[in-house]
């Protein structure tokens, strides 16, 4: 054996960067993963925000008094499938109901994305 001196790492050095690396890979992936779900569960309740909104302008436009208890439809909004459901629910008030939307994918009808609601007033003939 010589009395020089060796540079560099030992095996065992290098398996526990390696694993310092990995478990750091693993991390930043994981926190992707997450910002990639939040985004898309963000578009989800934007659009079905739109398509709620766009549904109670419609009820609140419809002459008809009292509104219906229930009504259901289909919507396209952000080439995504939307199913509605819009009840109308009476309030102390008999000249005011008030009307709830709950807006969810037509994939999954079951669990509402959105859910707003409004007042509508009977209209008074002038």
């Amino acid at each position: 054996m010589s009395g020089k001196r060796q540079h560099g790492f030992t095996i065992l050095e290098l398996l526990i960067a390696l694993a310092i690396f990995a478990m750091a890979g693993v991390s930043v992936m994981q926190a992707a993963n997450n910002h990639i779900r939040t985004l898309t569960m963000i578009e989800d309740i934007t659009l079905a925000g739109f398509v709620a909104e766009n549904e109670l302008q419609l009820a609140k436009l419809d002459p008809k008094w009292p509104p219906e208890l229930r009504r259901e439809g289909e919507a396209e909004m952000g080439q995504k499938h939307w199913v509605w459901v819009i009840e109308s629910v009476e309030t102390l008030d008999p000249e005011f109901r008030m009307l709830r939307i709950k807006v969810a994918s037509k994939d999954a009808p079951e669990n509402p994305v959105t859910t707003l609601q409004t007042f509508v007033g009977k209209q008074r003939d002038e």
